[in-house]
């Protein structure tokens, strides 16, 4: 999955945000149309083991998240108390166009 430089560039100060960008672009482009929904506990499972109280990191993690959201505006993600609904979304780098070029076929 292809990530854009200078949403890496801006979110380098903190390991979480880079790793929520990193998540959220390859896992949101692959989310059902339903969108899938992800309770806190199990959030603090994947990227705040150290934090002991779920309240704690689920306001640590709404912050990082709001960074990550201004590097990736595409990301469709609602949150709220009970945790994160996911919905898909477009990846972070358009992807590109890629012209194929066929050889030529042998007229025999």
């Amino acid at each position: 999955m292809p990530l854009d430089e200078r949403a890496l560039a801006a979110l380098a100060h903190s390991a979480l945000a880079l790793d929520v960008y990193c998540w959220l672009a390859q896992r949101l482009h692959r989310t059902a149309v339903t969108g899938q929904f992800l309770p806190w506990p199990i959030l603090r499972e994947q990227f705040g083991q150290g934090f002991g109280l779920v309240r704690k990191f689920r306001q640590f993690f709404l912050e990082q998240l709001g960074q990550v959201r201004v590097a990736y505006p595409e990301a469709r993600i609602d949150a709220d108390q009970r945790g994160l609904m996911l919905w898909p979304s477009p990846p972070p780098v358009p992807e590109r166009v890629r012209a194929v070029h066929l050889p030529a076929r042998e007229h025999v």
